[in-house]
């Protein structure tokens, strides 16, 4: 380590990889919570991305900075190899001082949030974490700039407001992000693909609270290695790329924040905006690794299809089905208040269903309910925030009739899993998803194939236009139902008829879970009180007097309604062809019936 620090009139912070930091000021050398393996427990985790250090080329160093005391940011083997001579500020911890005291470093400054620690003209300040144990995030500020690092600070909103009415809006920071600990513990705790999505939403929002010329997400650089690989699909929700388009959405601007990686260094100089140079370090860079990806599912379990040739029959199927009759169902479902879906367009998701079609090949598609005229989308979305994977042997099976569509959820033939977090009203949210599993959202294909794809519906079918879907969909606000539900008919056996229509309609739906709730019954009686001009509760008290009908027996017809016409749009699929059946029988009668006269 002969190679002097270089002298500047600017703040310059150098990226080492998870969460090291090497930051120049005006008159200070620091390394921030160092590490120079290529691993750490014993091999079990190595860093990603990868890098490469060259030790002899490290600058002369001012200060060390250790902000806890955990195996990724106090790494006894690294210290060993620097100057004990070094000022060390750190955590309030006892195990953690003496350990420092233990390898010789006898100059330690024990730091407490919100007082400042001057070192020459660096001006460092020790930012509070509502963590258990003891650590801190640091405020590094000169005469050209201020650097906020968060580390693994626990940190909220209120922190970043406060360092903004005292400091100003910051010049840079880097700002925690992914939630490790919490998804790869949910895992291991039977919780399953879920993560505290708050705490992510907090660490984001603290950093924005704070008015940044610049962000970047950092310190959560390792990844699993060797026989412990596997866990990676499980531990990470959140890439940083991932993140950022977050970050820059919150901020209003692409420009305002970045990835980073090993040995990019970012300069702060005094009235500028910080500018990010790649790979411009003398002693680290970044060196290739692997992608990671969080499907946090054993897809191995997902059987698809022996030949090539079914894979491509089942895509065939699959790409004139999503573009055609589901599309448009789901448009109008989203469309729906009481849909499981009619949240998605404000939870800003973004849904892809992978459909593992056999031999590694997968079949991907994606709608991003962002926008209000979405459409399927081939392959896959960067921005995806939710997930469907499903069998293909399974998808086929049940395409084809051979299987009901019961079998995905009941046999685990899909699996679901989603990290949604949104911008909204100029902050950060995480959706509020329902805490019990049956009552989360089901992913809208396997409930259109539960519902339409089994028994009274075939893909074999008539497929319904666009016009007539959405005709169905829109049914139980249609005036011309209301009138024909409440027309007398010819004589009485019409009647007859109508009642047994609506008593089995209640029964059929409770047998198939169709909830009718009070909000449709109530937009069923405000459409029928419109078309007999009962415009107030007085109209309509005095027309029930009238009509010999107590409220409840009133209610009571309105949820047979009701129960009709969601059934009606239930089976509108499996009745079309029916439909059309009836109707020639019912103009050849007519016909016939005109010719004797005639004759």
């Amino acid at each position: 380590m002969t190679v002097p620090a270089t002298e500047t009139i600017l703040m310059r912070v150098t990226i080492c990889g998870h969460a090291a930091l090497y930051i120049e000021t005006t008159d200070q050398s620091i390394l921030l919570d160092p590490c120079f393996s290529d691993t750490l427990v014993g091999g079990t985790l190595t860093y990603y991305p990868g890098r490469v250090f060259e030790l002899d080329k490290l600058p002369n160093l001012t200060a060390l900075v250790v902000t806890h005391g955990h195996f990724d940011h106090f790494h006894l083997e690294t210290l060993q190899k620097l100057p004990r001579e070094l000022p060390v500020i750190t955590a309030d911890e006892p195990a953690l001082v003496e350990q420092l005291q233990k390898i010789g470093f006898s100059k330690i400054i024990i730091c407490q949030p919100w007082q400042a620690i001057a070192l020459g003209q660096t001006y460092l300040l020790p930012t509070p974490s509502d963590h258990e144990e003891p650590e801190f995030g640091l405020l590094v500020r000169d005469a050209t700039g201020t650097f906020w690092h968060m580390a693994d600070a626990e940190v909220t909103a209120e922190i970043g407001e406060r360092i903004t009415q005292e400091y100003g809006a910051i010049d840079l920071i880097s700002t925690k992000y992914q939630p490790v600990v919490r998804a790869s513990m949910g895992y291991q705790h039977g919780m399953g693909a879920t993560f505290d999505r708050q705490g992510v939403v907090s660490w984001l929002e603290a950093a924005c609270a704070c008015n940044p010329a610049l962000v970047f997400p950092y310190a959560s650089g390792l990844c699993f290695s060797g026989r412990h690989a596997w866990f990676n699909r499980y531990a990470f929700p959140l890439s940083s790329e991932e993140t950022v388009r977050l970050l820059q959405r919150r901020l209003g601007s692409p420009e305002r924040a970045i990835t980073v990686r090993p040995g990019d260094a970012i300069e702060l100089r005094s009235g500028q905006s910080p500018q990010r140079h790649e790979q411009s370090s003398d002693f680290v860079r970044a060196k290739p690794s692997p992608e990671l990806r969080w499907e946090p599912i054993d897809i191995s379990t997902l059987t698809g299809l022996p030949t090539s040739e079914e894979r491509c029959t089942l895509q065939e199927k699959l790409d004139v089905f999503l573009a055609g009759p589901f599309i448009s169902w789901f448009k109008q479902k989203v469309k729906q208040a009481d849909s499981s879906w009619a949240s998605f367009p404000a939870e800003q998701v973004v849904w892809q269903l992978v459909v593992h079609a056999g031999d590694g090949e997968r079949l991907n598609y994606a709608i991003d309910l962002r926008s209000p005229d979405f459409s399927v989308l081939a392959g896959e979305h960067p921005e995806a925030n939710f997930f469907t994977h499903i069998a293909g042997q399974a998808l086929d099976d049940v395409m084809t009739g051979k299987m009901p569509g019961l079998i995905f959820w009941l046999a685990g033939e899909a699996r679901s899993y989603e990290k949604v977090i949104c911008v909204r009203n100029g902050r950060f949210e995480s959706p509020k998803w329902p805490k019990t599993p049956e009552d989360f959202p089901s992913d809208p294909l396997t409930y259109y194939l539960r519902h339409f794809g089994t028994g009274e519906t075939s893909f074999v079918e008539p497929e319904l236009a666009d016009g007539q879907l959405e005709k169905a969909s829109n049914s139980l606000e249609s005036s011309d139902d209301i009138q024909i539900l409440t027309r007398l008919g010819e004589n009485e056996e019409v009647m007859s008829k109508k009642v047994l229509l609506a008593y089995l309609a209640v029964q059929e739906a409770e047998r198939l879970g169709l909830k009718i709730s009070d909000a449709e019954i109530q937009t069923m009686s405000d459409s029928f009180r419109e078309q007999f001009d009962l415009l107030d509760n007085q109209d309509t008290e005095q027309w029930l007097k009238e009509a010999g009908l107590s409220l409840e027996g009133y209610s009571a017809v309105m949820r047979d309604f009701t129960a009709v016409l969601k059934l009606e749009q239930h089976y509108t699929r499996a009745i079309a062809p029916l439909l059309t059946n009836h109707r020639r029988v019912a103009t050849a009668r007519y016909t016939r019936s005109r010719r004797d006269i005639n004759d």
